[in-house]
């Protein structure tokens, strides 16, 4: 190619470009209504993939938190018994674990894990009644150290060691009536199937940003439980607090190779710990796909119908266009991007109201209070959700609604290239 043809080449392809922004202008208000039905469909979908991430890392620090720790370590096969809380399959040689993660400035907080009968009766209590509910035996001195429990006492105060007393929940003790002060009784089995009974006084009631933990859980001495089930000494989780900015980052490595002489044992990762909620995202995030679907088919039909019209109301130009020797290469560009230049206006104004929108629920958040109330599910977040930044998802989402709108403009296009060109100049 020579320089002169290389040079006409890029100014037709230039002027071409141009023609097309230009015609944006020319029809305005089918522009603007097709840029606003991207807008909206980017904006929403920006603002939901906002909250959805939110909603996973206010999951993994509520359970990181509260329930689980960055890592555990549990006797092989616990973890797969683990919504029977089995008592038989507890970690053994507790201390000479301990002393070991202590050795290496590893935080660690023994607990023990078991369901329960709570009973209440007439006086001081409303009514008669029980519950069954899952109770935490807690190294009172030690807790700390991995779980923020104990900055969580709304009322009362923090377990003593050793004392046979219970702290509980608001939304259990709101339920049940109950106040500081209060006796209740446990009846369970011990670690040998034996039944046995506890009775213990409320000494404090907790208020958590987990749900789950103010409705379900009861906690008591380890002490106590270790006397009563009969565990002598064993523990069904040592749970650790592990280095890194989030949750599901942390490595338990380490703690692998220090305990690699311990038979009968394994360390959980959070992911392990984790993996009820996780496979509850993957259905979030099907959701979400579905979302991205309907995003693209607005764009498709947005732009479909704008370009049909486009390209009927200018059969005409487009047969003269031909007939004076445009390449039919150049026209279906020029409509390319001037398809891709209305979906660029929608992702631009998109990423604006998605960004006021994702701002918004990370600086105040959604309060879904009204929403979720009475509603009983295992979702780790109080009544307020907030968002989270994600620069890249919304730039990717910017850039596939533009890109779809180019795309779906070669249909009409490539209907209209067909004709020949005296059938397009006889058009009126």
């Amino acid at each position: 190619m020579s320089a002169r043809s290389y040079r006409t080449g890029r100014t037709r392809g230039g002027f071409f470009l141009a023609l097309a922004f230009k015609n944006l202008s020319r029809h305005r208000r089918r522009t603007v209504i097709t840029s606003i039905a991207i807008a909206f469909g980017v904006a929403t979908f920006i603002w939901m993939y906002s909250i959805l991430d939110g909603f996973e890392a206010e999951n993994d620090r509520n359970m990181s938190r509260y329930e689980t720790g960055d890592a555990a370590i549990m006797a092989s096969g616990y973890w797969d018994e683990r919504d029977t809380f089995p008592l038989d399959m507890p970690v053994e040689r507790t201390d000479d674990i301990l002393s070991q993660l202590d050795d290496e400035g590893i935080p660690a907080a023994p607990r023990i894990a078991f369901r329960g009968d709570l009973i209440v009766r007439y006086d001081p209590f409303p009514e008669d009644g029980s519950l069954q509910r899952l109770f935490y035996g807690i190294d009172v001195e030690r807790d700390s150290d991995v779980f923020a429990l104990s900055e969580a006492i709304e009322e009362g105060r923090f377990l003593e060691p050793g004392a046979e007393e219970v702290i509980i929940g608001r939304w259990l003790a709101d339920r049940l009536g109950a106040e500081v002060g209060y006796p209740i009784s446990v009846t369970t089995r011990t670690r040998d199937g034996f039944h046995q009974i506890m009775d213990l006084e409320i000494v404090g009631i907790f208020n958590t940003s987990n749900p789950i933990l103010n409705r379900n859980h009861a906690f008591l001495p380890l002490e106590v439980a270790d006397e009563y089930l009969e565990m002598r000494g064993a523990v069904t989780g040592i749970f650790l607090s592990l280095p890194g900015t989030l949750p599901a980052q942390t490595d338990p490595e380490p703690v692998r190779a220090l305990l690699s002489d311990h038979e009968g044992v394994e360390v959980l990762d959070f992911h392990r710990l984790n993996e009820d909620f996780a496979e509850f995202m993957e259905f979030e995030n099907a959701g979400a796909t579905i979302v991205l679907m309907l995003l693209a088919i607005i764009a498709i039909v947005g732009i479909s119908n704008t370009m049909l019209m486009s390209v009927l109301e200018r059969e005409n130009e487009i047969g003269m266009m031909r007939a004076l020797g445009v390449r039919d290469g150049e026209i279906r560009w020029m409509f390319v991007f001037e398809a891709a230049g209305i979906g660029a206006l929608g992702a631009i104004g998109g990423l604006i109201f998605g960004a006021l929108a994702v701002w918004h629920s990370v600086a105040i958040g959604v309060n879904f209070g009204a929403l979720m109330e009475g509603v009983e599910m295992d979702l780790r977040f109080d009544d307020v959700l907030y968002g989270v930044w994600d620069l890249p998802t919304m730039l990717l989402t910017a850039i596939f609604a533009a890109v779809i709108a180019g795309i779906v403009a070669l249909v009409p296009v490539r209907r209209m290239l067909r004709r020949r060109i005296t059938d397009s100049l006889r058009h009126s």
